[in-house]
């Protein structure tokens, strides 16, 4: 009889995704749907760059169709190894820099080039749903360290010490935070990095928000503990490429060499044409204008955004996210079920967003708004109809 690999009972669609599904029936439907969930910019690459990229494509060559190696064109490596000296003073060889079809690549390739079966990993809650899914199918059991909105999200040192175990694998570090906006402290980070020092394992951090941050720095834990930390990273949001699918991977070379292996296996090598888009970009003189710019603007619908939260949903507890895209309010004063009340808004009142149960055990009443992907008017207008269902949802 025919069957089914059983770890795939562990995988499940991305509530990003279906709700994307579910919105384009709707549109097909003729509902216009104001859409809080999209964890994508809504401000394209710098026109200079797609100019240049205009330009290359009009070329007798086959440099932008043909295969690269798999560990990403030395070009691209070399600049991102430029970009993260500039940003954080780092010194990383292209040599400890793979490149990868997009974050969630880098992701899958990290996790099975350190996991067996058995290993233990430490997953903050609430953070990113993409982890615990592939953790599992690889066989980790996930060990939860609970955050809470009280203490700004930031991780207990203490408890994180008591949760570490001889079979702990690694603690993963999404900062700034995917839906919290939380910046790792710097004394949080130091203690963390000592700690994976003393019990030699590893620590993957997330970055994928790195360069979108509104108050506050980000703290990049490679300074910290270097033999010890294996990061993922994204071009979707800065240059805001998230369809043209390309990301990368730094850290010790033992770990890059293997995470290469396994991204050779699942897609040969990263899309060449936004390779060459990304080094341009990285290059540019106009890179980091184009950051503090979609800063200013996101900084800006952020604000919108809170002042809309404690106006139409006056009892909505969160924090003001000092990075990323997104804020996560805590509706427990209005509901129980943070995924049925999702579905009543997208529905009946046609705004997307995605529930808390995605993101945490605990925070299950809660929602994730992102405030990029829509105009500031549109952005008002969804959190005005979401305390308008939560009344009606009383």
């Amino acid at each position: 009889m025919r069957d089914f690999s059983k770890r795939l009972a562990y995988l499940r669609e991305s509530p990003t995704r279906k709700i994307d599904a579910l919105r384009e029936r709707l549109k097909r439907e003729g509902k216009d749907v104001i859409i809080l969930s999209a964890g994508q910019p809504s401000i394209p690459p710098p026109l200079e760059v797609r100019q240049k990229m205009a330009e290359l494509l009009q070329e007798e060559s086959m440099e932008l169709y043909g295969y690269t190696p798999s560990q990403g064109i030395y070009e691209l490596r070399e600049a991102i190894s430029e970009d993260l000296r500039r940003l954080g003073g780092l010194d990383v060889s292209p040599d400890h820099i793979v490149v990868t079809a997009g974050g969630q690549a880098a992701m899958f390739s990290t996790l099975a080039s350190i996991l067996e079966p058995g290993d233990e990993v430490i997953l903050f809650d609430p953070t990113y749903f993409g982890y615990k899914p592939l953790l599992e199918y690889f066989g980790a059991r996930v060990v939860r360290l609970r955050t809470s909105l009280e203490e700004g999200y930031q991780p207990s040192v203490e408890r994180l010490k008591e949760l570490v175990s001889p079979k702990t694998k690694a603690v993963i570090i999404v900062s700034p935070d995917n839906p919290t906006g939380r910046l790792i402290s710097p004394d949080s980070a130091k203690a963390i990095a000592d700690l994976a020092i003393d019990n030699d394992i590893w620590l993957i951090t997330d970055e994928a928000y790195k360069t979108m941050i509104y108050e506050g720095e980000h703290v990049y834990l490679y300074k910290l503990a270097p033999e010890n930390v294996i990061s993922i990273n994204t071009f979707s949001k800065d240059p805001a490429i998230p369809g043209w699918r390309l990301g990368y991977v730094y850290g010790p070379k033992e770990a890059v060499s293997r995470i290469k292996l396994v991204n050779e296996e699942m897609v040969y090598c990263p899309p060449s044409f936004a390779q060459k888009m990304v080094a341009i970009y990285l290059r540019s003189d106009i890179r980091m204008k184009y950051v503090k710019d979609f800063i200013a603007a996101y900084r800006a619908r952020r604000d919108a955004a809170v002042d809309a939260l404690k106006r139409y949903v006056p009892e909505g507890k969160f924090k003001v996210p000092q990075g990323s895209m997104f804020i996560f309010v805590d509706l427990s004063s209005y509901i129980d079920d943070g995924e049925a009340f999702a579905q009543k808004l997208l529905q009946e009142y046609s705004v997307a967003l995605v529930p808390g149960n995605y993101f945490s055990e605990v925070y299950k009443a809660a929602v994730r708004i992102s405030f990029v992907a829509e105009k500031t008017e549109r952005l008002i207008e969804g959190i005005r109809r979401i305390g308008e269902a939560l009344v009606a949802y009383r």
